[in-house]
C-alpha cells in the first residue's frame, strides 16, 4: 500500500471515529468549552424569548392572553423561579412547556444551520420500504435529540430537591420538549427517470413554531391536576389520587387557576378591564364574548386602515397593488 494512500485511509477513519463518537454521545470538546457554552446560553435565551412570544401569540384572544407584568422574569428567562412564577398553575404549566419546546427548537434549528461546533445531522435508525411508495432514510436530518439534551442540560440540571414544584417544572419541561419531537415532519426528495419517482430520500424537519405552539394550547385545556405524594406526582380524579401522566402526554399543575377576569399583580394578570380586541384578528363576536364571559359590558368602534386590493401580475416580475380603505372594530372591555 503506497503510504499516499495509507494517509488517506488513517484520516478516513480517524474523522469516520469522530463523527460517530460526535453523533452518538452529542458531546465534543468544543461543545463543552467555555466559547460553546456561552453560544448555547445566547441559544437557550433566545428560545426563552421566543417562546413567551408565540404564548402570547397563541392566547391573545383568550381571558388568559399570557402576560406577565413582571419585569425581572425578562432578566430571568428562560429560567422560571417561583419569585416570578409563584403558583403551580395550568397557565405555569403552559409556559414551563413552551419555553422549553421552543429553546429545544431553537437550538435544533441552529444546529441545522451549522451554528454549533459539534452538532451534526441526527441518524434516522428505521429503515422502511412501501410497494406503492418506495422511499429510505436519507439526507440531513434534524437532531432534535441534541437540541433535547442541551436543553435539558441548561433547564433541569437547575431545578434542585425532591419537591412538588421541582417534580411540576420537570414535568412541563419534558412535555414541551417530546411536543417538538412528535412534531417532526417527513420532507422528501425524488430520484430516478425523470417525472417518475421511482424512489425517494426522506429526511426528519422541524416543523414551523406555530405548528408546535398549536399542539402545546390543545394540551393545555385537557391539563390534569396533581399531587406530590410518596416524592411522586399523582393524578387527582374524584378526590382520588392515581400514578400521575405519563411525561410526554400531559401538561400537570397543582394549583388551580385565579380569576384572570379581575387584576392580580401576584400572578401578573391586568385583568379584563381596558382589554381589547380587533375584528381583522378575530371575529367581533369573539370580542364580545370575551368581554361577556367576565360579566364586562363591551363597547364596539368602527375604524378604517389603509391596504394593498386590487393586485395584478405586470409582466414581467412585477405586482401592481392600488391602495383601498377596509373598514375593522376594536372592541373594549369596560365596567358599564
Amino acid at each position: 500500500m503506497k503510504l499516499s494512500t495509507a494517509i488517506w485511509l488513517v484520516l478516513f477513519l480517524c474523522v469516520s471515529e469522530r463523527l460517530c463518537i460526535v453523533r452518538s454521545e452529542r458531546s465534543s470538546r468544543s461543545i463543552k468549552g467555555e466559547e460553546s457554552f456561552k453560544l448555547l446560553s445566547s441559544i437557550v435565551k433566545e428560545g426563552g424569548q421566543r417562546g413567551l412570544q408565540e404564548c402570547e401569540n397563541q392566547f391573545k384572544n383568550e381571558i388568559w392572553n399570557c402576560t406577565v407584568n413582571n419585569k425581572a422574569i425578562f432578566r430571568e428567562l428562560p429560567i422560571f423561579v417561583k419569585t416570578t412564577l409563584p403558583y403551580a398553575t395550568r397557565e405555569t404549566a403552559f409556559i414551563h412547556a413552551i419555553s422549553s419546546a421552543a429553546i429545544t427548537h431553537e437550538i435544533t434549528f441552529q444546529c441545522r444551520q451549522g451554528k454549533i461546533p459539534g452538532c451534526t445531522c441526527a441518524i434516522v435508525k428505521k429503515q422502511r420500504r412501501v410497494t406503492t411508495d418506495d422511499w429510505q432514510w436519507g439526507g440531513c436530518s434534524d437532531d432534535v435529540r441534541f437540541g433535547e439534551r442541551e436543553t435539558r442540560r441548561f433547564i433541569d440540571r437547575l431545578e434542585n430537591g425532591n419537591d412538588a414544584r421541582t417534580a411540576f417544572n420537570l414535568h412541563n419541561n419534558e412535555v414541551g420538549r417530546k411536543i417538538v419531537r412528535s412534531s417532526l415532519k417527513k420532507e422528501c426528495k425524488c430520484h430516478g427517470v425523470t417525472g417518475s419517482c421511482s424512489m425517494k430520500t426522506c429526511w426528519r424537519r422541524l416543523a414551523n413554531f406555530n405548528d408546535v405552539g398549536s399542539k402545546l394550547k390543545e394540551i393545555y385545556f385537557t391539563a390534569t391536576q396533581v399531587s406530590f405524594k410518596n416524592n411522586k406526582l399523582q393524578e387527582r380524579i374524584n378526590k382520588k389520587t392515581r400514578a400521575g401522566p405519563k411525561r410526554e402526554r400531559k401538561l400537570v399543575y397543582l394549583d388551580s387557576s385565579p380569576d384572570y377576569c379581575v387584576r392580580n399583580d401576584s400572578v401578573g394578570a391586568p385583568g379584563m378591564l381596558g382589554r381589547t380586541c380587533r375584528s381583522d384578528e378575530v371575529s367581533t363576536t369573539k370580542c364580545k364574548s370575551l368581554c361577556n364571559s367576565c360579566k364586562m359590558w363591551h363597547q364596539t368602534q368602527e375604524y378604517y386602515k389603509i391596504v394593498k386590493c386590487k393586485c395584478e401580475f405586470v409582466w414581467c416580475c412585477n405586482v401592481k397593488c392600488q391602495m383601498c380603505p377596509e373598514r375593522y372594530s376594536v372592541t373594549t372591555c369596560s365596567s358599564g
